[in-house]
């Protein structure tokens, strides 16, 4: 009897062990490098991820919003994309958000603080995992001819942030 026990016990616990370490190895994004703000006819900014996951990512999906900080308005940009290609482990890819020129002016971004939301879906093709990733910043415009960077969103503003996400039916799954 005691060995029965004492083999259920090893089998839960190796069967713990392999469904964390399996986890461990599902695809992840991080940013490679800080995101690069630029303003040439326009606005635009480029994060670069890096699968820093053991797996691979497949089916990868985004949609990206960029909303003002008074949240009066509707997003001034919602945009999905998908990818094709699978993002082994250690390989960066680029997304680019290009606010045209005449967004930029419609909404005086250059003086007005802006929320950039980055939703991120994909699987993991090895143990079928489905997994999220949800993306915050501020960009806080321009000082006289200097683009500020993108900052983190403080988790204060997040709970504002939900409320517009309600209040303008932004769901970000499929």
């Amino acid at each position: 009897m005691t060995l029965a026990i004492t083999a259920t016990i090893t089998v839960f616990i190796t069967l713990n062990a392999w469904k964390v370490e399996r986890e461990s190895a599902r695809p992840y994004f991080s940013l490679q490098d800080s995101p690069k703000v630029e303003g040439k006819s326009g606005i635009s900014f480029e994060f670069k991820f890096s699968n820093v996951g053991i797996h691979p990512a497949t089916n990868i999906a985004s949609r990206t919003l960029v909303f003002l900080q008074n949240m009066d308005d509707v997003p001034i940009h919602d945009a999905q994309f998908s990818l094709v290609n699978e993002i082994p482990k250690n390989m960066a890819t680029s997304m680019v958000i290009a606010l045209e020129s005449s967004e930029v002016a419609d909404h005086e971004l250059e003086r007005n603080p802006t929320y950039i939301v980055i939703h991120l879906q994909y699987e993991d093709p090895i143990i079928k995992g489905k997994y999220n990733q949800t993306l915050y910043y501020r960009w806080d415009g321009i000082d006289g001819e200097e683009l500020n960077p993108l900052v983190h969103v403080e988790a204060k503003e997040m709970e504002k942030i939900t409320q517009y996400f309600k209040h303008h039916k932004v769901n970000f799954e499929k």
